[in-house]
């Protein structure tokens, strides 16, 4: 049921976070439609988020699963996204918590999250231990981003 909410929660925190680093024009043909799509999908085969509400409206979702690439950790964070305008109030990092136990209560050991280098949300999982574990790099929209990994371990 959430899953339309969050397509339009992602495209606009998409806008947000990466603008200046990602090209306009990409950020601008995302689709609310499109992302809404990929969640029913991802939800339909099995996967899960964790969705944020304020003031009865949600503004922001996390999910996570097995790590992609990394065998010395099994649990990653996908994504995790929360409203510039609700910032500040807890809401990521109750989400990034949510996150981390559900992958613990599946078995996974450690989490991983890949941030581009250049999203001030580094410093987000800086604060909250995250150590770095290595760098690569993306092709998007035409450009090449350069990615680091952060790394929790159990």
């Amino acid at each position: 049921a959430d899953a339309g909410v969050m397509g339009r929660v992602q495209v606009q925190t998409w806008r947000e976070a990466y603008r200046g680093i990602i090209p306009p024009g990409y950020l601008q043909q995302l689709s609310v439609a499109a992302h809404e799509r990929q969640w029913r999908r991802t939800f339909a085969d099995g996967g899960w988020a964790f969705v944020a509400e304020w003031e009865d409206r949600v503004v922001g979702f996390g999910s996570g699963g097995l790590s992609r690439g990394r065998h010395d950790v099994s649990g990653e964070l996908y994504l995790l996204y929360v409203l510039r305008s609700c910032h500040g109030r807890g809401i990521g990092r109750a989400l990034f918590d949510a996150c981390h136990y559900e992958l613990a209560r599946c078995g996974h050991r450690g989490m991983l999250v890949w941030v581009l280098a250049d999203n001030t949300a580094r410093c987000f999982y800086e604060r909250l231990g995250g150590e770095p574990a290595g760098e690569s790099m993306l092709a998007l929209a035409g450009v090449r981003l350069r990615e680091i990994a952060y790394l929790w371990r159990d």
